[in-house]
């Protein structure tokens, strides 16, 4: 009997699979934490014992949702004394005015509006500034100039900055369009790098330091743990923020790349409809007539389905819709592969065809369409009936030179 049992145990030893533990360690080995789960869990030394000012708004949040400043207000030797918030507010409220939060007691500067960059009094109860908002890539998104001002600031006033790194929504190998001409600057375009740069926030970051600082930023980056730039944002199991608010979805995020480009014209965005720069259109246009004219284009992973929509009033008061209660027609810029999808040729197409098909159709007169396209030959060139080959042909040799300095600083 005694030698039956010995042989059992031996064998349960022997043959038993280990699979249990080491799937369970595999697993956490695995798990995709964010720039600001990494500081908190990994690299809390960038910000212990220091007094942090926290640059973000209402999408700097921990993958299930929480918003990282109100973790961060309750870690032991972390003294949080401020918050910066960027264009559309602190909790995702549109509120650019200084404040006390009334979540945490603690002081938000606004850095929309008369103010962009923090000032010399601003920072002198300030160690480290922690930036953590959640871009779209493109460089009209205002978010990446406020990052750049706080590197300003951190630089001129020896202070430290550490970028809580986020993933990207669009392709993480996309990178397109025009990069900033000479003397068109603003802050929907104050960084020389194209409209769609193909970078994390961290990365960014780094390129900025080296390009405009020299390398002096005191720059760390608490990066991301287990991503890759091939990774599909929505596969990353992250809670949904609207990072503006009209990004309503991730796929609001990858198509914006190049139907931003509307705001310098009156053919309507989307905004007051239920997909904001998925849906375009205007009361003068044919929807039929435009999606026939980008279908011949044989764009790889989108599609083109022509729409009607009638766009309401929203909430946020920093763009209001254009064509508030009038029926409009134009198309649904569908992405159903955001690997093969080029938003930036995409939207420079509806340019070209909108200008080609529809006498109403113009530019605004404020030329706000270079500030946003970095260039005075985009509009030139649509209304001299170019075609998209020859307008990409103008930044071809400028967009090749960027790629090269840009790998040098990816991570991921």
């Amino acid at each position: 009997m005694l030698q039956s049992i010995i042989i059992v145990l031996i064998f349960n030893l022997l043959f038993t699979p280990k699979a249990n533990t080491d799937a369970v360690s595999h697993t956490a080995e695995e798990k995709f934490k964010l720039g600001n789960e990494t500081l908190l869990d990994d690299n809390l030394d960038m910000i212990k014992y220091k007094r942090v000012a926290l640059v973000t708004n209402n999408s700097g949040i921990m993958s299930d949702g929480t918003m990282l400043i109100d973790v961060l207000s309750k870690v032991q030797d972390v003294n949080v004394t401020k918050v910066f918030s960027p264009e559309h507010g602190f909790r995702g409220d549109d509120r650019d005015v200084d404040h006390i939060d009334e979540k945490t007691g603690i002081k938000v500067v606004t850095l929309y509006g008369n103010k962009r960059k923090p000032t010399r009094s601003d920072l002198t109860d300030v160690d480290v500034l922690v930036y953590d908002i959640q871009d779209v890539g493109a460089r009209f998104y205002t978010y990446v100039n406020t990052m750049f001002y706080c590197m300003e600031a951190a630089y001129e006033n020896n202070k430290e900055i550490v970028i809580a790194d986020r993933p990207i929504i669009p392709d993480g190998n996309y990178v397109d369009g025009f990069l900033l001409d000479a003397g068109i600057s603003s802050f929907v375009g104050m960084l020389d790098i194209p409209i769609a740069y193909g970078m994390t926030c961290g990365e960014l970051a780094k390129l900025l330091n080296d390009e405009y600082f020299n390398g002096q930023v005191k720059l760390q980056v608490s990066k991301m743990k287990n991503y890759s730039r091939n990774m599909d944002y929505e596969s990353l199991g992250l809670v949904w923020k609207n990072p503006s608010p009209n990004i309503y979805f991730p796929s609001s995020a990858v198509s914006y790349l190049g139907t931003c480009l509307f705001e310098g014209t009156n053919f309507a965005e989307g905004r007051g409809t239920d997909k904001p720069f998925e849906y375009v259109g205007a009361p003068w246009c044919d929807g039929e007539k435009l999606k026939s004219a980008m279908d011949a284009y044989n764009f790889e992973g989108v599609e083109f389905v022509a729409i009607s929509f009638t766009p309401t009033t929203i909430i946020s008061p920093s763009n209001p819709p254009k064509f508030v209660g009038t029926p409009c027609q134009g198309v649904y810029v569908k992405v159903t592969d955001k690997t093969k999808f080029e938003p930036v040729k995409v939207g420079i197409a509806l340019l070209i065809s909108l200008k080609k098909l529809f006498p109403q159709f113009s530019f605004h007169k404020n030329n706000f369409i270079d500030k946003l396209s970095g260039t005075t030959s985009l509009r030139t060139m649509v209304n001299n009936g170019s075609s998209l080959e020859q307008i990409i042909s103008t930044y071809r040799s400028d967009l090749s030179e960027f790629k090269k300095i840009r790998e040098g600083y990816l991570m991921y």
